[in-house]
């Protein structure tokens, strides 16, 4: 299927990354206000720790560190000062005492979800100006957008063949 391809004008370029510049912008703001860790409240293992644990249960050391894609070694220093914390609690397996398992405490799971509710309230504050309408059309607009990179209509690179761009970033 042959796709035609149609260029902006100057202005319609301008427009375009001036949008892309306010997304990113609204999305590192909102981030920066509402994540534990941009905060400096937990670190980045820490928090994913965490989220494994709220969302899929207990978990071993191995698991985790696998799901995160880090070492066991690296898994097991951040429950260790979790624990200190009362996030997270470790109880060996009664049939095998060499398997671990991390277990979210009650005190964990109240900052989990307090962090979480702390996101929720700073999103809504983000989109308080807009009325229902508008949030519904603002969304449609967003879908349709990204539509165009999950069906391959947008590419990288300047469109000029001369590749310096690849070059330069390899």
């Amino acid at each position: 299927m042959e796709r035609k391809v149609i260029f902006m004008n100057n202005e319609e370029f301008i427009l375009a990354e001036e949008i892309a510049d306010i997304i990113w912008q609204l999305w590192r703001h909102w981030r920066l206000l509402s994540h534990p860790v941009k905060q400096g409240k937990i670190t980045p293992e820490q928090y994913w720790i965490l989220h494994v644990l709220y969302h899929r249960g207990p978990q071993r050391i191995k698991d985790l560190a696998a799901r995160l894609g880090t070492g066991s070694s690296a898994v097991t220093i951040a429950v260790k000062r979790m624990e200190r914390n009362n996030l997270v609690c470790r109880k060996r397996d009664r049939g095998d005492e060499r398997m671990v398992t991390v277990h979210l405490t009650e005190q964990g799971q109240a900052v989990f979800c307090a962090w979480r509710e702390e996101r929720r309230r700073s999103l809504s504050a983000l989109f308080e100006p807009l009325d229902e309408g508008e949030k519904r059309q603002l969304y449609s607009l967003l879908v349709r957008v990204s539509g165009r990179l999950e069906e391959g209509g947008v590419s990288g690179g300047c469109g000029c063949g001369s590749g310096t761009a690849e070059k330069i970033l390899r």
